[in-house]
């Protein structure tokens, strides 16, 4: 049972090949979850700036007490603009890295996580400390097809494990049916290796 004989479900991502074989992605709509996470700053300065766009044409802004402001709301709108763009491209390229260096592996013995863009970390989980594999969705989480999947083990308090994205045993976002996929094929290992060792 090692990972070569893994047969991910139809659909889903595959595995990387290079430094990363044999790790898994998460799934494409992850990515967007991410950048979605990361970024609402950009949204907030693009509405701003369309909103000064608007106001920018406003004739009450010909006359105020400060002279002409219609052309320095065009100016506000430009800069606050040109910033949201910048902030974006910042936010995608790093939703990116989150998402390409967030993947796991099936192995012979555990299953292991890897994440991280500047603090990389790799977690192995044995099969026979998994005690439950469970699945959530919130409303977000259903609308855009996605599941968050928290592997509960022996010796870990369950409310803590599940209270975090970064403990060792949740991945915060996956394909659906990859989530579902990866919650009976790690319970299914976990079985066969607690009744290969009470033997």
């Amino acid at each position: 049972m090692d990972n070569n004989t893994v047969q991910y479900p139809k659909g889903a991502p595959v595995p990387e090949k290079g430094p990363k074989q044999g790790y898994q992605a998460l799934g494409k709509k992850v990515f967007w979850l991410f950048f979605l996470q990361i970024s609402p700053v950009a949204f907030i300065l693009l509405i701003i700036s369309i909103i000064l766009f608007i106001l920018s044409f406003q004739p009450f802004l010909a006359n105020t007490f400060f002279g002409n402001m219609q052309k320095n709301a065009l100016w506000a709108t430009l800069i606050i603009f040109i910033l949201s763009l910048l902030i974006f491209a910042v936010s995608f390229a790093f939703a990116w890295l989150t998402y390409k260096n967030y993947v796991f592996s099936i192995t012979e013995d555990s299953f292991k996580i890897k994440r991280g863009v500047l603090n990389k970390t790799e977690n192995a989980i044995p099969y026979r400390q998994i005690q439950n594999v469970d699945i959530e969705r919130n409303f977000m989480f259903q609308m855009l097809g996605l599941s968050r999947l928290i592997i509960l083990t022996a010796g870990h308090e369950d409310e803590s494990i599940k209270g975090s994205d970064e403990a060792e045993g949740v991945i915060p976002a996956l394909d659906q049916k990859l989530a579902e996929w990866l919650q009976t094929e790690l319970l299914k290992r976990a079985d066969v290796q607690k009744i290969t060792e009470a033997k």
